[in-house]
């Protein structure tokens, strides 16, 4: 496994950035640093983004503090899962994985100028994971919850140094590439089947009992925002100023704003 994923690495990155644009990989890490920095102001300085943060949260501390979440596991358990779901479910997790997800999406945005379609989707969608991924991390332990094949009510958040389940990170990876192509997208037959497929990682994460349904819901939330804070800032700020000395003791001062 540990070989597939070397190869894919290689060729993924390192082949596509022989042929990247005529951008250097060096402008685009600082456009893209640029992009995240204004993305985490976006996102963690905005009064409304954090209410809506909070509301997810008291969402799925209500789905994990009851019965509700044992309930789903049981009956997704009793009429749904099987050997067919079990073998689809191998595939289906795929995009949640790091470790395929994120050279892909590296490759992409070597390969590939900002201003098409491909190479504005992988750049936001990395952004969008280096944003959410911290605070996915945080909520896994903070709130302490387990997985449904560790016994029962371990949905249950029990704080700090407990358990690190309480987000699904599969869910919140395997969404971010599917969230992010609908929200460019403009067809909205496209978008709804998008938006549909970005949920299946995160439905095959309580197929295999590893995360209850208030887990996966959280992951993919917080990709949803996400998603949209990134498309909320744009490409990047680009944004830039300057002085050129001119005659007579002048000065033009410039600026420019990248869009």
């Amino acid at each position: 496994m540990k070989k597939i994923l070397a190869l894919i690495f290689v060729l993924t990155v390192f082949v596509p950035a022989r042929f990247a644009s005529c951008e250097s990989i060096g402008e685009k890490f600082s456009t893209d640093a640029s992009a995240l920095e204004q993305d985490y102001k976006n996102f963690y300085l905005d009064t409304g983004n954090l209410l809506r943060l909070g509301a997810g949260l008291a969402g799925g501390a209500v789905l994990a503090n009851t019965s509700a979440d044992r309930e789903v596991q049981k009956y997704y358990r009793d009429n749904f899962r099987s050997d067919t779901t079990d073998n689809i479910s191998k595939l289906l997790r795929l995009p949640g994985e790091p470790l395929i997800a994120l050279p892909i999406l590296a490759g992409v945005r070597l390969a590939m100028p900002l201003d098409s379609p491909g190479g504005l989707w992988a750049q936001r969608t990395l952004r969008a994971f280096f944003l959410g991924g911290p605070l996915a991390y945080v909520i896994q332990h903070a709130a302490g919850g387990g997985r449904p094949a560790e016994g029962p009510k371990t949905s249950r958040w029990r704080g700090p140094f407990h358990n690190d389940n309480s987000l699904s990170g599969h869910a919140f990876t395997g969404a971010l590439p599917f969230i992010t192509a609908a929200r460019i997208q403009d067809d909205p037959y496209m978008k709804a089947l998008l938006y549909g497929a970005s949920t299946l990682t995160g439905l095959s994460r309580i197929n295999d009992d590893k995360h209850y349904l208030s887990q996966v819901a959280l992951g993919w939330y917080l990709a949803y925002m996400s998603a949209t804070v990134v498309e909320r800032t744009g490409a990047s700020s680009g944004a830039s100023m300057g002085a050129i000395p001119i005659e007579n003791n002048g000065v033009l001062v410039f600026y420019s704003q990248r869009f």
